[in-house]
């Protein structure tokens, strides 16, 4: 019996791994680290309005809605919105590469051990006014780009 659960734990590490975040260059808990492994955190962008997007490469719906965020951030050039796209892909690499591909001008993050905005299911979107209080919480895909959303970012900025 002992032999039996030895192997299934064997099995499990061997198929999924422990994954091991790559040393920060700040040893504090971070929120989230950008494509350089700097640590980044939510109050770094306190003044600011803040749309956050989980996601994933390998993500259908994510893949979806994509356009309609770039949409979005086109028409809120020159505001004071700042996106905030974290990738769930466990290649680091690979979610970079997929932005450039696509020609999204996205930075792209990755949650840190003290990420606030974890969610069962991906995508899921955060809109966060200067003050740091989350007004908005979406999971599932959406069409950011609508004048209803755009309106709202631009109010927010405006406050």
């Amino acid at each position: 019996m002992i032999t039996v659960i030895v192997l299934a734990v064997a099995a499990v590490v061997a198929a999924f791994g422990f994954r091991k975040e790559p040393a920060v260059s700040d040893s504090r808990a971070v929120q989230m680290v950008n494509s350089e492994n700097q640590p980044v955190a939510f109050s770094d962008l306190k003044g600011k309005v803040v749309f956050v997007n989980n996601w994933a490469s390998w993500c259908p719906p994510c893949i979806a809605e994509m356009p309609s965020i770039q949409e979005l951030k086109g028409k809120l050039k020159g505001t004071e919105v700042e996106f905030v796209m974290v990738s769930f892909d466990e290649d680091r690499e690979k979610a970079v590469k997929f932005m450039t591909k696509r020609k999204f001008d996205f930075k792209v993050y990755f949650a840190g051990q003290e990420y606030p905005y974890v969610t069962s299911s991906i995508p899921a979107t955060f809109i966060i006014d200067k003050n740091g209080k989350t007004v908005v919480e979406h999971v599932g895909m959406a069409d950011y780009s609508s004048d209803e959303i755009v309106n709202q970012l631009k109010a927010l900025a405006n406050e």
